[in-house]
């Protein structure tokens, strides 16, 4: 049974309560301790029951093993905890690698020694700032880590701690006091291509891949007939695959999981549609297909018929290609994109054909016309640009094709072509109504 003992000091009375856990291994007794603070505005007749149900609260804890007191575990202890009886139940696979590897190679290196109860809000700022410096990367890259990464480290941190609250291990979370460094300006607009260089993107993209399909491929009675299978990457399905990538992620936003994640039976040509309703996703070096991000990421994209045919000409040209191969084909046959054998394409293949292209772009231009070495996830941020700078497509429509669960985060990314879009819309009223006072003053 717990027993208690009245404290009286200088910042009025509470009570300790000790219950016994058993030996170490050494013989010695165990003793887990806690304290009550009686609430000063109960009775004491309520502040007496409150405290005996605080100790049978606190010695079933200690009986069941759940007995966790914040000064006596460090962050580190405790998100191993978090990760068995928690995270692990309530996280998808993604998420747990991603979260795993952000404590692992960020937080609890600097932080991972505190105890629980003793990380102050001044903890969480200076570990934020930290994050800035020019030695704080992993992969040696200098001036620091950019605002969005900071975000999402605090984001993993505040999500520890929060549970901790829940738990009652510690009475309110440091990161709720703890701000971000501030953004760099810089930093504010996500990268993406202007509509020339788009323009200039998909013309390149076309014509690399209809010259490496007369140069690699020879036809007979529209067998293709592959003569080397080693060289596939340098043929005909391996190059119509790099221009449909760059097509979908530019006219329809996807994210490079979804497009990876795309079967045959996701692709309506009757209704020139792609159904999102799931994704390739990676933790180290294992490859799967899962749900989509969020419920909002499951949804309908339309698409141009150019891009469509695009699409049917992948179809016919993977399937001739699968007969060319015979036996060494062993994918499914439903992938939209596949490796050499067949199998699903491995997800990080759509951001090096990418580069590639950019690069071979770029060696056939002149300095100025070259486009910026930008992540394949910037087609995606291309695509919502062009649209929102158009003033032709609301900011909800353009969150529902990019699967954003909220239309503010939609908005604020792109509120600088929102503005463009806004300035655009006064100048064509400015033409139209003082053009014709223009004329009368003369």
């Amino acid at each position: 049974m717990a027993s208690i003992r009245k404290i009286e000091g200088k910042k009025g009375v509470s009570y300790k309560i000790e219950v016994s856990n058993g030996y170490d291994v050494n013989g010695k007794k165990i003793r887990e301790t806690t304290t009550f603070v009686p609430d000063p505005s109960m009775t004491k007749k309520q502040q007496e029951r409150a405290l005996q149900k605080f100790a049978m609260e606190f010695e079933d804890k200690v009986k069941r093993g759940n007995c966790i007191e914040g000064d006596k575990i460090t962050l580190a202890e405790f998100t191993e905890k978090w990760f068995e009886d928690y995270a692990e139940g309530q996280l998808e696979r993604t998420t747990l690698w991603r979260y795993r590897y952000v404590l692992d190679n960020n937080i609890l290196p600097v932080m991972g020694h505190l105890k629980l109860s003793k990380i102050r809000p001044y903890d969480v700022q200076k570990f934020f700032v930290s994050l800035t410096k020019d030695d704080a990367r992993q992969d040696g890259v200098s001036g620091g880590y950019s605002h969005e990464s900071i975000r999402k480290m605090k984001t993993v941190l505040s999500s520890i701690l929060s549970t901790a609250v829940k738990w009652e291990i510690i009475e309110s979370n440091p990161c709720f006091k703890a701000d971000l460094p501030k953004q760099d300006e810089t930093e504010e607009q996500p990268k993406a291509y202007s509509l020339d260089q788009t323009r200039r993107l998909l013309q390149f993209a076309e014509n690399d891949y209809r010259a490496k399909q007369d140069k690699h491929i020879t036809r007979n009675d529209k067998v293709i007939c592959i003569t080397d299978f080693a060289n596939f990457i340098n043929m005909d399905v391996s190059a119509l695959q790099t221009l449909v990538l760059i097509h979908i992620a530019i006219f329809g936003g996807l994210r490079r999981g979804e497009m990876v994640g795309l079967d045959w039976c996701n692709v309506d040509f009757d209704k020139n549609i792609i159904r999102v309703r799931q994704s390739a996703a990676r933790t180290g070096k294992e490859e799967f297909v899962k749900t989509p991000k969020s419920k909002c990421s499951i949804r309908d994209v339309a698409f141009p018929q150019p891009v469509m045919d695009l699409l049917q000409e992948l179809k016919q040209e993977q399937e001739r290609y699968k007969n060319a191969i015979g036996d060494k084909w062993i994918g499914s046959g439903d992938c939209v994109f596949i490796q050499m054998n067949g199998a699903r394409m491995n997800i990080s293949s759509p951001y090096d054909r990418f580069q590639r292209l950019v690069h071979r772009y770029n060696k056939t231009v002149s300095e100025e016309l070259q486009l910026p070495i930008l992540s394949l996830h910037c087609l995606r941020h291309t695509n919502a640009s062009l649209l929102v700078s158009s003033n032709r497509v609301d900011i909800v429509s353009v969150s529902k094709k990019l699967g954003h669960a909220d239309a503010n985060v939609t908005a604020r990314y792109y509120l600088h072509s929102y503005e463009e879009g806004e300035q655009e819309t006064a100048d064509i009223l400015g033409d139209l109504l003082l053009e014709s006072r223009g004329k009368v003053a003369k």
